[in-house]
């Protein structure tokens, strides 16, 4: 079918013009050709974002492509290997699908990045709400957008993915004074890029190492036993 009429393939197209032009500051619009770029992630995300409907959950099915690629099922795959949820069940990626080959570079890791900020928006939507309103609105929809945005801004050129979370986490630090560094954390760290993630090169997707961990502001010791791979916990330590 002519993707010229999915609208979610629009909205993915529009997301390179964001991702494009703000990494690597206003005079370099040629910081998204390394290895571990994110680019294609990015602009899924924004189709994400774009589609979001009052009534989804986090583990709604959400695929991207699916009218141009003949996919008519609302649970279906479109034209990447997992739809996008944060159920694990349906797609387990981590940061060490980045090194599997079966994960073509750009569009494959760009999926895994993606599934990431999906992460971390439903995080954020958990704590603020969804806000139908996405262009003044208030909730956690509209504050993964504007944080992932302003992380495009402070992202060094040629990032990879631990670049793309600091800048995120950055972000919000300055927006928020890091109001909100825990639940990106949270986020990130349940699919592989923890507090002690490495990248290694951004130019070399074979040499990252993932980890599951948060920082230590960001957990409490006696709740840390016995979870694993997609447990997210969140504690707080104030009296009722």
């Amino acid at each position: 079918r002519d993707s010229d009429l999915d609208a979610g393939i629009i909205a993915h197209e529009y997301g390179h013009g964001l991702s494009n032009r703000l990494t690597g500051g206003p005079g370099n619009v040629g910081c998204l050709q390394n290895a571990e770029q994110m680019g294609e992630g990015w602009s899924d995300w924004v189709t994400l974002f774009m589609h979001a409907a009052p009534g989804d959950t986090a583990t709604t099915v959400r695929p991207v492509g699916a009218y141009a690629s003949f996919d008519d099922s609302v649970t279906g795959t479109g034209i990447r290997r997992y739809p996008y949820t944060t159920d694990f069940a349906v797609n387990p990626f981590t940061y060490g699908d980045v090194a599997d080959p079966i994960n073509p570079q750009p569009h494959g890791i760009g999926s895994i990045w993606a599934t990431m900020l999906w992460q971390m928006y439903w995080e954020l939507v958990d704590v603020y709400g969804y806000d139908p309103d996405i262009y003044g609105g208030s909730g956690g929809n509209n504050l993964a957008f504007q944080l992932t945005v302003d992380g495009m801004k402070l992202q060094p050129c040629s990032p990879g993915f631990v670049d793309g979370r600091n800048a995120i986490l950055a972000a919000d630090l300055a927006n928020y004074e890091g109001e909100n560094t825990c639940d990106i954390w949270e986020a990130f760290a349940v699919r592989g890029l923890g507090a002690a993630a490495s990248q290694g090169s951004s130019n070399n997707r074979s040499d990252g190492v993932e980890d599951f961990t948060l920082p230590a502001a960001c957990v409490d010791l006696i709740f840390a036993d016995g979870f694993g791979m997609g447990s997210a916990v969140r504690w707080s330590a104030e009296a009722p």
